[in-house]
């Protein structure tokens, strides 16, 4: 009969080591977890790269940022602060993408009201010089 007796009971070592194992389990899930977020913190995608190696997105982003200010701005004196604003910060800005940037800018306020095919109120040139290319480009905007 102690022989019976002796398999059905459990022994406080075999609850210790189903404890022990669920515990290290749950650990070794939870070190997982944590050294893959860490790691998916410095992946991305790096959907810039097209933007860095061609300047003519440069180009046109700043030709659409320009219209947008001038079409919004209903006052050329407003305007003309806005296009100072926008030179300082493109000056800034633009050299920590490896870029040099250069806009030129003429502004007759009293050609403001002006529409296509009048003569325009601002003339802009920029020119755009990167690692492998340069773009340079004449425009002409209108606030109407």
């Amino acid at each position: 009969m102690a022989s019976k007796e002796g398999r059905c009971q459990r022994t406080p070592s075999g609850k210790k080591k189903a404890q022990m194992f669920i515990v290290t389990t749950l650990f070794m899930i939870g070190l997982i977890f944590t050294v893959q977020q860490l790691i998916f913190q410095y992946t991305a995608l790096d959907l810039s790269v097209p933007f860095k190696e061609n300047s003519i997105y440069l180009l046109r982003n700043t030709k659409e940022v320009i219209n947008t200010t001038i079409r919004s701005t209903p006052d050329c004196t407003v305007f003309t602060a806005n296009i100072k604003e926008l030179k300082d910060f493109l000056d800034r800005r633009i050299p920590y993408g490896g870029y040099s940037l250069s806009l030129d800018y003429k502004l007759n306020c009293t050609k403001w009201a002006n529409s296509y095919p009048q003569a325009s109120p601002m003339n802009v040139t920029l020119q755009i010089v990167g690692k492998t290319s340069e773009t340079a480009s004449r425009v002409y905007f209108y606030s109407r």
